[in-house]
């Protein structure tokens, strides 16, 4: 398919439609909801007058420095030098919480990219598969990652921007796309090891043009913030990563694995005993098998791409990697992640049946609605949004155990392909590679795109 071919929506799959349509109704509920109640209801955010704080908090420290010091932030000096500009300095002498009362711009400035990344979502799926652009830019774009990303007002969004420019088929110019991938790695450096298939591929020439990049971008704005040094980062992730949780409720209310549930069944809390001893046991036994499995299988298949360095595809390495990835590691209300796995399971084609099942899977965990199975927080707040004083219900929820399970089905759909792509002849070695390596096509298509 090129992108002079005429666009016919009917065209593409039902299903994807259909499910499309679900995100679409869950996205109308909860509008319902908010104007009946006065907040988003579940999954989102259960702290109602904290909306937009991830953008507002690290806007102050981008105004009046020591984020690394004091605030004892974990990414690179880009997310502060960015925010600097775009912010108005003094709406923050009062604190963040003014800042997001006063900064206008700002708000201004997380809708323009919202909006922008609709546009540029639409266009890159657009160029893979015009039969499917729409339904799948309704899953990424108005998804729950992506709508929890825009109402926490993360970072996340702008940082989504420049992942896409760099993975989709937009841009042409290798350099270019090499200046997007290294501000992505600068916005969130866990982006790196979605860059690991091109290492794999031993494509050097974008492994060094987008480290090259990256380390430029890193060193400009370490001198620009003034602050943010590698010994800094370091010493900040290192108390991080021993640092106790201490609110079980927050680890697991949108977090993409199963360990903050084992820990809880485990270690249950006062409030949040969710079975009895013996079958918490049971199943933090059979959830932690259904962790392990995969990631252990994942990294063998890793370890194999070493040795078949052209059969592997770059996207799909890829999203496999950031599937692994927010399984393995990411816990809290921290599921926005998944919107670069999202991103790169949407260029696969439905055909086949562990396509179907992976993409099917991935429509569903981007439906942004849920169902309270156990009421845990019944608190008054003023939400913000609405700015009126609400008596706010959260709790453990179906989607708590059903979110997880379904990035395991995709994770493991996913090893299931590209096994398959390092089984393939060697003579039948991908050579196009989604236009990661070599000008990109305007099909978009893997080289066993006609039939896989």
């Amino acid at each position: 398919m090129t992108i002079s071919e005429p666009f016919s929506p009917r065209r593409a799959p039902a299903v994807e439609w259909i499910l499309a349509v679900a995100v679409v109704a869950a996205l109308a509920l909860v509008v319902w909801r908010f104007l009946q109640t006065g907040y988003l209801p579940q999954p989102f955010y259960y702290r109602v007058s904290e909306s937009l704080m991830d953008w507002f908090s690290t806007a102050y420290w981008a105004n009046n420095g020591q984020a690394f010091s004091t605030w004892h932030t974990l990414y690179p000096p880009l997310s502060f030098v960015f925010l600097k500009a775009l912010t108005v300095k003094g709406c923050y002498v009062a604190g963040e919480v003014a800042g997001r009362q006063c900064d206008g711009l700002s708000r201004a400035v997380i809708l323009a990219i919202f909006l922008g990344n609709f546009a540029l979502v639409w266009a890159t799926y657009r160029v893979n598969d015009a039969r499917t652009a729409i339904p799948r830019t309704i899953a990424m774009c108005l998804g729950l990652p992506m709508l929890y990303a825009l109402e926490r007002g993360n970072l996340l969004l702008p940082c989504f921007t420049c992942f896409a420019l760099g993975y989709g088929d937009l841009i042409r110019a290798r350099w270019a796309r090499w200046l997007a991938l290294g501000l992505a790695m600068n916005f969130k450096p866990y982006l790196g090891l979605v860059s690991l298939p091109l290492l794999l591929r031993r494509k050097w020439s974008w492994v060094i043009g987008a480290a090259v990049f990256a380390l430029a971008i890193y060193g400009v704005t370490l001198l620009l913030y003034g602050s943010g040094g590698p010994l800094e980062i370091i010493r900040n992730e290192s108390q991080y990563a021993v640092a106790a949780s201490k609110n079980a409720f927050a680890d697991i209310y949108y977090g993409t694995s199963y360990w903050p549930l084992i820990r809880l069944l485990r270690a249950p809390e006062p409030g949040l005993v969710l079975a009895s001893p013996p079958v918490a046991a049971v199943w933090a036994a059979v959830l932690t098998a259904a962790l392990r499995a995969p990631q252990i299988m994942t990294l063998a298949l890793l370890t194999f791409a070493l040795f078949r360095p052209g059969a592997t595809q770059v996207r799909r390495l890829g999203a496999l990697i950031a599937c692994s990835a927010v399984t393995a590691y990411v816990t809290g209300s921290a599921g926005y992640a998944q919107i670069f796995m999202v991103f790169l399971v949407l260029f696969e084609p439905w055909r086949g049946v562990t396509r179907k099942i992976i993409l099917t899977a991935t429509y569903l965990i981007c439906i942004p609605a849920d169902l309270v199975l156990q009421p845990f927080i019944h608190a008054p707040g003023v939400d913000f949004l609405s700015g009126r004083t609400v008596m706010a219900d959260f709790g453990v929820s179906l989607g708590h155990f059903v979110r997880p399970a379904l990035l395991l089905v995709i994770q493991g759909g996913l090893l299931v392909l590209n096994i398959a792509d390092l089984r393939r002849p060697s003579g039948q070695d991908s050579r196009h590679d989604d236009g990661l390596t070599c000008a990109p096509t305007l099909g978009g298509l893997s080289a066993d795109g006609a039939n896989a």
